[in-house]
C-alpha cells in the first residue's frame, strides 16, 4: 500500500465521520422535538457505512466483497432507527392525540452523546493517521532526494 492509498483510506474516513457527526447532532438537536418532519415525530436516524474499493458502486458491494486489498470508507446511506417512538401521556399539551397521549423522539440522550465522543475520536483517529502519512511521505522525498 503506497502513500496515496493511505490518504485515501483516511481521508474517506473522515468524510464518513464527518457525516456521522452531523447525523448525531442532528438527533440531539431533535432529542425534544415532537413536530417538524414530513411524518410527524422526529425519528432517530443512523448512518451505514461500508469499506469498498474506489470506484465500487452499491450495487457491486451487494453482489460480492471486492477482492481489493486498499478500501475506503463510504457511507452507504442513513436510516431510520425502528426502536418505537416514546409515548408519554400529557393531555395539555397541543401535540397530544384524542387519548392525551403524546409522541416523542426515539432518541437517547446519553446514547447520542456516547455515539458522538465515539465519531470524534474516530474522526481524531483519521485526521492522525492522515497527518502521520504526509511526515512519512514528507521524510521518504527528503531521503530519496
Amino acid at each position: 500500500m503506497g502513500f496515496s492509498d493511505a490518504l485515501r483510506i483516511s481521508g474517506s474516513g473522515l468524510e464518513a465521520e464527518r457525516v456521522r457527526l452531523n447525523v448525531l447532532a442532528g438527533n440531539l438537536a431533535n432529542a425534544d422535538s415532537t413536530r417538524g418532519n414530513e411524518r410527524g415525530t422526529y425519528e432517530r436516524r443512523d448512518v451505514i457505512f461500508a469499506a469498498v474499493a474506489p470506484g465500487q458502486s452499491f450495487s457491486d458491494i451487494l453482489k460480492a466483497p471486492s477482492q481489493s486489498p486498499v478500501k475506503e470508507v463510504k457511507v452507504l446511506g442513513m436510516v431510520r432507527d425502528p426502536r418505537p417512538l416514546n409515548k408519554v401521556y400529557d393531555p395539555q399539551s397541543p401535540d397530544a392525540d384524542s387519548e392525551g397521549f403524546v409522541y416523542r423522539p426515539n432518541v437517547s440522550k446519553l446514547e447520542e452523546m456516547t455515539n458522538l465522543i465515539d465519531a470524534s475520536r474516530a474522526y481524531e483517529a483519521n485526521l492522525t493517521a492522515l497527518d502521520t502519512t504526509k511526515r512519512m511521505a514528507s521524510k521518504d522525498l527528503t531521503i530519496h532526494v
